[in-house]
């Protein structure tokens, strides 16, 4: 008997066949054939292609294309089915199951803080208007799937309808500006609400108002400056004023809701003195009719006056601050007074009247007047290059400041820092334009946080930070731009991000030095000895392969933990997740359980990065899960840290097991990525990373530098090249050798053991056998074949397929299966489905990459091309990975 996801499958298959016979009847037959055969006989399904022309082709990857995307509802459906209940009052009722005190959950509770940064890395392959139909799409097929609907069945065909006949490839480089549009409808359409859902979710659990949200959304776009040169100042600012007059426009909408429903009279309802006092003291800015509400109807009288000082920090935030010094507008300075006025009106009605009230309270203390706080991200060599002009003018130095021994860099720094304030306008008309954008950056931020929110701008982030003068060289401009002042609080946090396996290494060292230094003392006792500290995934995977990467970092946040006590500080820490394995993801609250001990403390910020934000975020019952797992999961552990709860063997046995794996791994990758001759070539011919570089998924280029290193190449092509032809190597290769050598110095029994008792190695081995599982090495040969030199072909291939079956073989030992994933069946299920779907995609991908090579017209090579970077969308769509 089929269950109800081979039922629903079934569904949309018949629904894309009377899709076809409709718009496209000669491919119809031609879907239908290789839709159901999942042979990989690519001579077959050669003679198929051969006999079709060039517009059926294309015609084939949007019906698969489409197809996919039908199928990621249909999984969106089951995942929500089983996860639709509330997570956070469950999870206390639980921990008092195990003999918790409710008061210390609830006292966790009320300081825990989730914090995820949306970012616009180039990973989302569809288009917004694509976005926009599967939303649709999704509460179609709800309806006709509970209720048989044929309105809905009918608007289905229509959404599908005119998605066939709309592009599935953005024809145009994406811009910075659009990305925030992108980013904002996810805000208004979802986000939102479903933040100040799982508010509510809190508040009843802890059965007291809230005071402070335990959600804060971050974002990076129009921070995020490191190798994008498309993020200017002028940028940056616009994207500031754009998400301050979203929200702002937002909040109008619920006044405007609530004024249409608060009909209540004076007699009936009377309100509060205080409420009345206050609109004694603004009945002046109403107009005659809002004065006769206020006789009659205060409460609309109220939300009159809210509006107008809504409505009036959009029009001040284009006036000069001259203008506002000499007449103040009417008008909130901050959140805090809109609260003021909303608490108001609750005290002066009953529980059932203000219920909406209480929303939108819920929903300024989620988004304030900021809506999300953006985060500065630059390289190192920016702020080097700059001091190096700016100190080289104030006499300090000559020559290159980054090439002088870091002792002599530190004494300067610590100079400059004593020194007395600058007049920056005058140097800013000195420096080069590089050194100008950021030096007017920080000017800007100190602008943004005064005219719009002190909490529009949280951190700086330094881009491979490689030793503490990093941070003394941003500290200097922070002290310049007036964010930070002696014995004030500091309103920016400088952050340091940790990239490379040997900077993650070295963090401690550097944490040391920058606490010996006074004047960085001084600027962490401004914050109250909180130091945040980011650390990347992406990178050092790529650097050293997916079980080192892990195992760093474990041992990275463990060292971190221990110079806490030393130094005597909190380190806050955030952390770059991607969503691919490989660069970090997997299921947050696997991560966030087997996090090291003590590593949270009822914190968490990380990233959110391109496709991520789809999958979690796009549907509002999913954004709603991702919330509130992430907060009951976050007080799970933080619960289980302050009693001492230890989630992992941690003894000295299984230290030196998983250090001989790391290091064995570490090797077996590097021998591949680094160390084999004419590993680039390969990966340039084996993969379709050229068509890649030319998708317009995002606004950053896919290099830092324009080099042949694999060093050089940022993380997200590099592994979306490896998944489209499906060898998938950043997620899983080394682990075999790892795992073999490991046996050789214990009882491999022992390696059974630690998956069954330890939450970091079983959640690395349960990611990692979930990306394997999507592994197809026989759709990976034929890629293979177009690498032109045979004994580079043949060496480099052995090595990924030998690889590939000792991380099997290991795979299937530690997890006790004779067949990966089957004690995850609802995950082994999607994943083969998929597979053997995509197939087909995969064929049609690596037959047009044969017939680029053969193109002899460059209009011919261009149309190609078009259809290839088709196919990589479809890909994506079908394994749900890109980058």
């Amino acid at each position: 008997m089929k269950n109800r996801r081979i039922k629903e499958a079934d569904f949309i298959f018949s629904l894309m066949c009377e899709l076809l016979q409709e718009v496209a009847p000669e491919i119809k037959e031609d879907f239908i054939s290789l839709k159901e055969d999942t042979t990989i006989d690519y001579q077959l399904k050669r003679k198929l292609l051969d006999s079709l022309e060039s517009k059926d082709i294309s015609k084939l990857i949007k019906a698969f294309t489409l197809y996919y995307l039908l199928l990621n509802i249909i999984d969106e459906r089951y995942f929500i089915s089983l996860n639709s209940k509330a997570h956070i009052k469950p999870t206390l009722e639980e921990l008092k199951s195990q003999q918790y005190d409710e008061e210390d959950i609830k006292n966790v509770l009320r300081k825990i803080k989730f914090y995820p940064v949306f970012t616009a890395h180039p990973t989302e392959s569809l288009r917004r208007t694509f976005l926009e139909s599967y939303h649709e799409m999704y509460d179609d097929l709800n309806c006709w799937f509970q209720f048989q609907d044929n309105n809905a069945k009918e608007h289905l065909k229509y959404r599908l309808n005119l998605l066939w006949y709309s592009h599935i490839v953005r024809s145009e480089k994406i811009e910075v500006l659009f990305e925030l549009d992108n980013l904002l409808y996810f805000m208004e359409s979802s986000i939102l609400q479903s933040g100040v859902n799982v508010l509510e979710e809190v508040q009843n659990t802890l059965q007291i108002p809230l005071k402070k949200s335990p959600i804060r959304l971050g974002s990076w776009i129009g921070g995020d400056r490191d190798g994008n040169p498309y993020v200017t100042n002028g940028v940056m600012i616009e994207v500031m004023k754009r998400q301050h007059q979203t929200i702002i426009e937002h909040y109008l909408k619920q006044i405007d809701k609530l004024s249409r429903e608060l009909s209540i009279a004076q007699e009936y309802s009377q309100p509060t003195q205080e409420l009345l006092d206050s609109l004694e003291r603004e009945k002046d800015y109403l107009d005659d009719m809002a004065k006769k509400l206020f006789l009659q109807e205060p409460f609309r009288a109220k939300l009159t006056c809210m509006r107008q000082k809504l409505q009036n920090r959009i029009l001040a935030l284009n006036l000069p601050q001259s203008a506002l010094y000499e007449n103040k507008p009417y008008m909130y300075e901050n959140p805090k007074e809109f609260i003021k006025d909303i608490d108001m009106m609750i005290e002066s009605l009953d529980k059932r009247s203000g219920i909406y009230l209480r929303k939108l309270k819920n929903l300024v203390l989620l988004a304030g007047f900021h809506l999300m706080q953006l985060d500065f991200r630059q390289h190192r060599d920016v702020f080097w290059r700059a001091l190096t002009e700016i100190f080289a003018l104030l006499g300090y130095t000559q020559g290159d400041f980054s090439l002088l021994p870091p002792k002599e860099q530190t004494e300067i720094l610590n100079t400059a820092l004593n020194a007395p304030l600058l007049d920056l306008n005058i140097l800013y008309g000195k420096l080069s334009k590089e050194s100008q954008e950021l030096l007017m950056a920080f000017i800007n931020f100190k602008w943004a946080k005064e005219r719009i929110s002190d909490n529009i701008i949280d951190s700086c982030i330094i881009s491979m930070c490689q030793s503490s003068n990093d941070l003394l060289c941003v500290l200097w401009f922070a002290k310049q731009s007036g964010l930070w002042r002696e014995g004030k609080k500091t309103r920016i946090s400088i952050s340091p991000l940790f990239e490379t396996i040997g900077d993650l290494e070295n963090a401690p060292t550097i944490l040391r030095e920058l606490c010996a230094n006074p004047q960085y003392v001084e600027y962490l006792q401004s914050r109250k000895n909180n130091q945040e500290i980011m650390i990347g995934y992406s990178d050092s995977s790529k650097d050293g392969g997916i079980f080192t990467s892990n195992y760093s970092l474990r041992k990275a946040i463990n060292n971190l933990i221990i110079l806490e006590s030393e130094l005597k500080i909190k380190f806050r820490l955030f952390h770059g997740r991607g969503g691919s394995v490989s660069r970090g993801g997997g299921a947050l609250e696997d991560a966030l359980l087997s996090s090291p001990d003590n590593s949270v403390a009822g914190f968490l910020k990380t990233t959110e990065q391109g496709e991520v934000i789809s999958e979690k975020y796009l549907n509002p019952k999913k954004a709603e899960y991702s919330f509130s797992s992430a907060l009951a999961t976050l007080l799970k552990k933080s619960v289980y840290d302050k009693y001492g709860i230890n989630q992992q063997i941690c003894n000295r046995d299984f230290e030196t097991i998983m250090q001989k794996v790391s290091e064995e791994s570490f090797k077996a990758y590097r021998k591949l990525v680094y160390e084999t001759e004419g590993f680039i070539e390969y990966f340039k011919s084996a993969t379709p990373i050229e068509f890649i570089q030319q998708l317009n998924i995002g606004s950053r280029p896919s290099k830092r530098k324009n080099t042949q290193n694999v060093e050089d190449l940022r993380a997200i092509p590099w592994v979306f090249a490896w998944t489209q032809n499906r060898s998938i190597i950043p997620a899983w290769y080394g682990l075999g050798s790892g795992l073999e050598e490991a046996s050789k110095i214990c009882d491999k029994a022992i390696l059974q053991e630690c998956y069954t008792k330890d939450l970091f190695f079983k959640t690395t081995i349960d990611n990692i056998s979930q990306a394997f599982l999507k592994v197809d090495l026989e759709i990976a040969r034929h890629y293979n074949a177009f690498v032109e030199d045979i004994s580079l072909r043949e060496k480099i291939w052995n090595m990924i397929e030998s690889e590939y079956n000792l991380t099997l073989k290991w795979l299937l030992y530690v997890r006790q299966e004779k067949e990966l994933l089957t004690s995850e069946k609802c995950i082994q299920e999607s994943i083969l489905l998929r597979k053997s779907f995509l197939t087909t995609l995969s064929f049609f991908q690596f037959y047009l990459m044969e017939q680029y090579k053969k193109a002899t017209y460059e209009e011919q090579r261009q149309r190609i091309a078009k259809q290839i970077i088709t196919t990589i969308v479809g890909i994506a769509q079908g394994i749900r990975n890109t980058g």
